[in-house]
């Protein structure tokens, strides 16, 4: 009978750490969870457009430049351009292919007769970028706007509207 008592205690010691276990699960659990919940909560959400309507006059319009509604855009291509990346810790390359959306005919005339300061400016600027810097589609995006805002200064005037990746390998 006393064989029968201590086989009795032996079995209920054994299962206090079960629940002890399960106890601290559930506290990380929701700890996790209430850190997941509070990040998401102070994330900022975007300012809201104004609903009231603003009317124009003649001191709060903004003239347009040029009414080019009627001239279709033309686009230019850049030959294919190979160059090494500014990692210094692999030896890395960019292969892209560029079209140019210039405004208009005579604009296409003026980056022509530049053509050779614009592939040079393109082939020093990539050249001075990491990999890191255009692997994301944020990056790659920031490249075409400064590619274009700085072309534009090398021709002079505003003559590329867009620059567009045709091709863009990177390894």
């Amino acid at each position: 009978m006393a064989d029968s008592e201590t086989s009795e205690e032996k079995g209920k010691s054994g299962g206090g750490i079960l629940p002890i276990i399960n106890l601290v699960l559930l506290v990380l659990v929701l700890a996790v969870g209430g850190f997941i919940a509070w990040k998401l909560m102070s994330m900022e959400t975007p300012p809201e457009a104004p609903t009231t309507k603003v009317e124009q006059t003649d001191q709060t319009t903004i003239p347009e430049a040029e009414d080019e509604t009627d001239v279709p855009t033309v686009y230019m291509v850049l030959d294919n351009i190979t160059v090494n990346l500014a990692d210094t810790d692999q030896s890395r390359f960019l292969r892209t292919k560029i079209k140019l959306e210039v405004r208009n005919e005579e604009a296409q005339a003026k980056v022509n007769a530049k053509i050779v300061k614009v592939r040079d400016l393109v082939i020093r600027y990539l050249m001075s970028k990491k990999f890191s810097e255009i692997r994301t589609p944020q990056g790659q995006y920031k490249l075409k706007e400064e590619l274009v805002w700085r072309m534009n200064q090398t021709v002079g005037g505003k003559p590329i509207i867009d620059l567009f990746l045709d091709d863009f390998v990177s390894q």
